[in-house]
């Protein structure tokens, strides 16, 4: 009490002294420049479509079931907005148009609330920072608001101004009016809207709702059918919001300005505008032909504390971020059953596109490649046109760099005598390609001898090691398993799903699913997976893997025993219950270690075969056989002169350059 009384002495002096404290009264106003409206607001005040859409949003908040617009068709004549929304008291209006970034949420609730003698479904109010009832000065400096309930009409004459205040009220006065609504109206002095383009525009951004009809100078804009609609799935995500997917074919519809890709319609109304791209996912690349004639609409009431305050998108969360996954599952599903019809075109596209490449290919490799684009293309058909380039760009070097590798394995299945006898094979060969397989035998040399250093030492683990090691060297076991067709230290049941495609396995057959083998691979050229169906013709029967390689690596300095004999016994025999193999397929189990216990060392089963090798066994054998064919490789090197191999290469036939200046 006593400082109230103090308080009261002095507040109204500029300066005064309390407790022997200074203070300065400071009773300046905060000034509006001129056009802090049209600065501030610039997009609803300059772009007659968001401020028109503005204003049938605002209708829908206020309880509307009717809205009409009366657009002209020259300047100076009358726009009119009016609806049968609730209308506003004196108070209502100038607590909410009249105070800016109004917050509609905060202070009237997510939900709508309805005139009294209107009954309708519960609606969620798009309204977040008022900015809506700016939107009359796209086309004017000034306009005048009616708004009416419990009968008395409110009319307001409005204008921008500066100072004090951006906008004032200049006029104010009442009369009586029976029912309830809103009249907003101005004379047109900019940006007249065209009244057909606008019908497109707000019939493409409000979904259909029985008790929401919108009229443009007397014509309701139907939006009760979709002749084009040909899908419609209804979901929920991971992150727990359900979502109504329908997709529109535009081929089946005649509607103007149609717009492609995803729309969200978040309680009916457009969040920004339809694209292929949200987040960091692209659902579909937008030069597809399919991109360019289907437009999906996600509608759902979930993610309204996801649309940002002026609804030109989402907020980049998480939450937002599983809702695009869930959703590009279901777009990716959609596009697979309408896309087998565009496949061979984005096929024929990206191979013209990387012809010159694909050119400098020899037939396996041309052939290797014309799988990949057939196996990627069926498994992704939405991936982007630049990706799929990228990846044959790659795969066409990945098979170049191969050359060495595809010759040495054809040298690799020759014995010791017809090695020694290679001058006819060796006549038909370059220079490059005799280097390049020198090139890919120093390469293996170098793995047999990291193997012969380590498989001794007690300290070395099996799984960083030697693990990765054998694992690159496939082709110690035979050429054959030198394949793309291989998992590593997976579950039995991810081996024989990535292995067996199609329908050729039964999973129910595993004892125990969770066991995982090391290493288990295919011969290549008896594989179901490179997308083309090829028949056996001595046997009459589909082609199925006929060579499969298991192999269980064992650490440094480890003794194999019976255990692991039965173990990669084991795991021959779920291969052999689960997958759908060849009429003779055989199925070869390795078991490596350093040493050998007292075991069998070759084991024969009805499922397949079981050998026990040590490291020092399955590399030396190799070695001798690498050292050997490297030897006869350079002696048929030095026969062809001692030219470099870049002399050589330039020597090659090229086309000459023409000299115009002489």
């Amino acid at each position: 009490m006593r400082y109230n009384k103090i308080y009261s002495n002095f507040r109204n002096q500029t300066m005064s002294t309390f407790l022997g404290r200074r203070i300065i009264m400071d009773n300046s106003a905060v000034y509006f420049e001129e056009n802090y409206i049209f600065r501030n607001y610039r997009s609803i005040t300059s772009n007659n479509d968001i401020a028109l859409t503005e204003f049938v949003a605002n209708a829908w908040d206020a309880g509307a079931h009717n809205v009409s617009i009366t657009i002209p068709t020259k300047l100076d004549e009358k726009i009119i907005i009016e609806d049968d929304g609730t209308g506003m008291t004196d108070e209502e209006f100038r607590a909410r148009w009249m105070t800016l970034n109004y917050d509609r949420q905060r202070r009237q609730g997510k939900d709508v609330t309805f005139p009294g003698d209107i009954e309708l479904s519960k609606r969620i109010a798009y309204g977040r920072n008022g900015v809506g009832r700016h939107g009359m000065l796209c086309f004017a400096d000034n306009y005048m608001v009616e708004t009416w309930r419990d009968g008395t009409c409110h009319i307001y004459d409005i204008a921008v101004t500066h100072g004090d205040a951006p906008f004032k009220i200049f006029k104010h006065v009442t009369e009586p009016r029976s029912g309830h609504g809103t009249k907003i109206s101005t004379f047109v002095k900019r940006h007249l809207p065209d009244a057909n383009a606008m019908t497109d525009i707000l019939s493409a951004r409000f979904l259909y709702d029985p008790n929401f009809a919108v009229k443009i100078n007397g014509r309701r804009i139907d939006l009760s059918q979709h002749k084009g609609v040909i899908f419609e799935k209804t979901f929920t995500t991971v992150a727990n919001a359900t979502l109504n997917m329908i997709v529109i074919d535009s081929e089946k519809t005649a509607a103007k300005s149609q717009q492609h890709g995803i729309a969200f319609w978040v309680s009916g109304r457009l969040v920004g505008q339809p694209s292929w791209t949200y987040g960091k996912i692209a659902f579909l690349d937008g030069r597809f032909k399919a991109a360019k004639r289907y437009t999906i609409i996600v509608k759902t009431d979930d993610l309204i504390d996801d649309v940002l305050p002026d609804w030109s998108g989402f907020i980049d969360s998480d939450n937002m971020n599983c809702h695009y996954r869930s959703l590009k599952a279901e777009v990716d599903a959609f596009i697979k059953s309408v896309m087998k019809e565009h496949i061979g075109e984005v096929r024929l596209d990206v191979i013209r596109s990387t012809r010159d490449e694909l050119e400098t290919l020899n037939i396996s490799g041309q052939r290797n490649v014309s799988a990949f684009i057939e196996k990627i293309t069926e498994e992704n058909p939405v991936l982007p046109q630049d990706y799929l380039r990228s990846a044959i760009t790659a795969m066409a070097s990945i098979e170049k760099a191969k050359k060495g590798e595809l010759l040495l394995s054809q040298l690799s299945q020759m014995s010791a005598d017809q090695i020694d006898k290679l001058a006819d094979i060796l006549s038909s060969w370059d220079v490059d390609d005799i280097a390049s397989v020198i090139g890919e035998i120093d390469k293996r040399i170098v793995v047999i001898e990291a193997i012969q250093r380590l498989y001794n030492d007690k300290s070395t683990d099996e799984l960083h090691t030697l693990h990765p090691l054998v694992l690159n060297s496939r082709w110690l076991f035979g050429a054959q398993y030198d394949s793309p067709m291989f998992v590593s230290n997976s579950t039995l049941t991810t081996v024989v799903k990535n292995l067996f495609k199609d329908e050729d396995y039964d999973l129910d057959a595993i004892d125990n699913p969770k066991r995982r083998p090391d290493i288990i691979c295919l011969k290549q050229y008896s594989l179901k997976a490179v997308c083309t169906d090829r028949i056996d013709p001595m046997a009459g029967e589909m082609v199925k893997p006929d060579q499969i390689l298991i192999v269980e690596v064992k650490r440094g300095g480890f003794e194999i025993t019976d255990e692991e004999v039965s173990q990669v016994e084991y795991y021959v025999r779920q291969i052999r219950k689960s997958a759908v193999l060849h009429s003779s397929a055989t199925i070869d189990a390795y078991v490596v270690g350093a040493q050998l216990g007292d075991i069998d060392v070759e084991k024969e089963t009805s499922s397949g075969r079981i050998h026990a090798i040590t490291y020092g066994q399955l590399v030396d054998t190799a070695s001798s056989k690498l050292f050997r064919l490297r030897q006869r490789l350079e002696e048929h090197y030095n026969t062809l002169g001692q030219e470099s191999i870049v002399e050589q290469a330039l020597k090659e036939a090229t086309q000459t350059k023409m000299d115009f200046d002489s």
